[in-house]
């Protein structure tokens, strides 16, 4: 990403931060360390896709990107427009939805997906009521097909959703001490 890009990120993400912090876990994009710790945690084979939750600035999305998965086999999904129309144009190839990761079944459903390797999420789920938490974990496990995992980053030092009050199986994958935040990275399973 050239300097110009980069500031227009930065300014964006922080932008849009003031104007809804409780939707935003950081008031910067995540950092190449943490693209990279997600990306090592990514479940994916040829032909399958990649779902991300909440898309931001793209950061983590250009570490999928980096990794080898092709753009037309990650799928975006962002609920602000203003951000969704930002992916749009910094990442052309991959699919980008404004849309409501509590309503991905349908999304995926629309664009005829079925076979999702990996569901990457960075909504803050910390600070959601336990409903959300609960639909978009259900939403984002539901999606996937098997062998696949959901995973989750965030930037609290306590686990971002109440994994056994949710009959989920919850594995610290890795700290990422070099964000800023600091961030964890968390891998979601279905209970067995």
């Amino acid at each position: 990403m050239q300097q110009a890009e980069f500031v227009k990120e930065s300014e964006l993400f922080f932008r849009q931060w003031l104007r809804s912090p409780r939707s935003m876990g950081s008031i910067k994009p995540s950092s190449p360390a943490l693209a990279r710790a997600i990306a090592e945690a990514v479940v994916w084979q040829p032909g399958r896709y990649v779902v991300e939750l909440g898309g931001g600035t793209g950061a983590i999305t250009q570490g999928l990107i980096e990794r080898g998965i092709p753009r037309d086999r990650i799928v975006v999904v962002e609920l602000d427009p203003e951000l969704a129309a930002f992916l749009g144009r910094r990442l052309p190839g991959c699919v980008v939805v404004p849309g409501d990761a509590t309503r991905l079944d349908r999304i995926l459903a629309d664009l005829g997906i079925d076979d999702v390797a990996t569901v990457v999420s960075g909504l803050p789920m910390v600070r959601m009521p336990f409903d959300f938490q609960k639909a978009i974990v259900e939403q984002g496990l539901r999606a996937l097909r098997e062998p696949g995992t959901m995973l989750q980053y965030s930037y609290s030092p306590v686990p971002p959703v109440p994994a056994r009050r949710l009959g989920i199986r919850a594995e610290l994958v890795r700290y990422v001490l070099r964000n800023l935040p600091p961030a964890t990275v968390w891998r979601y399973r279905r209970a067995a």
